[in-house]
C-alpha cells in the first residue's frame, strides 16, 4: 500500500517527484481514456496509440442526434479527403502561424482503413475516437513527438470530424519521472474533442472545397468539420496530380481530368472572390449597376455552387431585399 512506502529512503528530490506525479495524475482524471463496456479496439500500438468504437459523448443540450450508422465508406476516399485537410497552428507574439496538414499520410492510410471498418458495425450511438502520433525533426537532430486526439462520426450524409489535441507532446515531466523509477512507456492522457464544447485545439481547420466548418446555433466551430467524402477526395486527388511531375501521371485521360478539376477549381476560387467584392463593394451591398433581381440570381449561383454558407446566403439576402 502506498502508506507503508519507504518515503525515508528516499530523497527529498525523489519524494518530491513522487508527490508531483501523484498530483498531475489527480488533475487530469477528467482526460482518462478509460475504455467502457462498450467500446471496441479496431487498432492499437502501445498504451497511448489506438482507434476505437465508443460511445456517442453528449451535445451542449443533452440532446445528441443519432448517427448515421452502420455505413458503407470507401476507405481510399477517407484517406486522400483526409490527407488534404489543412489547419492554422501555432503562433504567437513573435511567431507566424503556420499552415500544416492536419495528418501525415500515415496517419491518413490508419483513419482511412478503420474508420471503415469501423463505421461499417457501428451502432447509432457509438463514435469512433482516435489517438495517434507523428515524429518531426527538432533543431535539426531530434524527434518531437506529437500526438492527435479525435472524434469521428457519419451524419447527414457528411463524415464528421471533431479534434481535441493537436501536435500534443503529452507530459515529458511525468515521463522523466517514470523513467527514473524504471517505468519504460508512460501512459499518456489526450482529448479525443467534444460535441458540446471546443477543448484544446485551436485551429482553425481550413474550410475548403468538401469541407466545412460545422456550425453550433451562431458559433461556428473550429475544431469540427463535415466532409463531403467524394468532393473533398476528388479535389485533393486533382491537386496533386497538377503538382506531380508529368512522367508520374501514366495515363493521359487521368492527367486531362486531373487539370480540367484543377482548372475549375481555380475559376470557383476567382468567381467567389470576385463575387463577394462586388457585393461588399459599397454600404448597400452592390456598386456593379446590377438589379435587384440580379443580384438575387448572383447570389443564388454563388450558394449552389456552395461557395457560400447557408448562413452567409440568407443574410445577404435579406440585405439586398430590404434595398427595394
Amino acid at each position: 500500500m502506498l502508506y507503508n512506502f519507504p518515503v525515508r529512503s528516499l530523497s527529498k528530490t525523489a519524494v518530491l517527484y513522487l508527490f508531483l506525479l501523484l498530483y498531475a495524475g489527480i488533475v487530469r482524471a477528467d482526460l482518462l481514456p478509460n475504455f467502457g463496456a462498450n467500446d471496441e479496439v479496431l487498432w492499437r500500438s502501445g498504451s497511448n496509440l489506438y482507434i476505437r468504437l465508443t460511445d456517442q459523448d453528449q451535445s451542449k443540450k443533452d440532446v445528441t442526434p443519432p448517427n448515421q450508422h452502420p455505413v458503407q465508406l470507401n476507405a481510399n476516399q477517407i484517406t486522400n479527403a483526409l490527407e488534404g485537410l489543412e489547419a492554422w497552428t501555432g503562433g504567437g507574439f513573435f511567431k507566424k502561424k503556420q499552415l500544416r496538414r492536419l495528418f501525415s499520410l500515415q496517419q491518413a492510410r490508419l483513419l482511412g482503413q478503420f474508420i471503415s471498418t469501423g463505421l461499417a458495425k457501428a451502432r447509432p450511438d457509438q463514435d469512433i475516437v482516435f489517438v495517434l502520433a507523428r515524429s518531426e525533426k527538432k533543431y535539426f537532430v531530434l524527434q518531437n513527438t506529437g500526438h492527435t486526439g479525435g472524434r469521428a462520426f457519419h451524419l447527414n450524409g457528411k463524415l464528421h470530424l471533431i479534434i481535441g489535441d493537436y501536435d500534443n507532446e503529452g507530459d515529458r515531466f511525468q515521463e522523466t519521472v517514470e523513467k527514473s523509477h524504471g517505468i519504460t512507456e508512460t501512459r499518456q492522457y489526450f482529448k479525443h474533442g467534444r460535441r458540446a464544447k471546443s477543448v484544446g485545439f485551436k485551429g482553425p481547420i481550413v474550410a475548403q472545397a468538401g469541407v466545412e466548418l460545422h456550425v453550433d446555433g451562431r458559433k461556428t466551430r473550429r475544431d469540427w468539420i463535415e466532409i463531403d467524402l467524394e468532393q473533398a477526395a476528388t479535389v485533393y486527388l486533382a491537386e496533386k496530380a497538377e503538382q506531380a511531375p508529368q512522367e508520374t501521371v501514366t495515363s493521359a485521360a487521368m492527367q486531362a481530368e486531373a487539370a480540367r478539376m484543377a482548372r475549375e477549381r481555380r475559376e470557383m476560387r476567382l468567381e467567389m472572390a470576385k463575387m463577394r467584392k462586388e457585393m461588399q463593394s459599397s454600404p448597400g451591398g452592390d456598386n456593379s449597376g446590377q438589379t435587384i433581381e440580379q443580384r438575387l440570381l448572383t447570389l443564388k449561383e454563388l450558394r449552389d455552387k456552395e461557395l457560400i454558407s447557408p448562413e452567409e446566403y440568407q443574410q445577404k439576402r435579406e440585405e439586398i431585399l430590404g434595398d427595394i
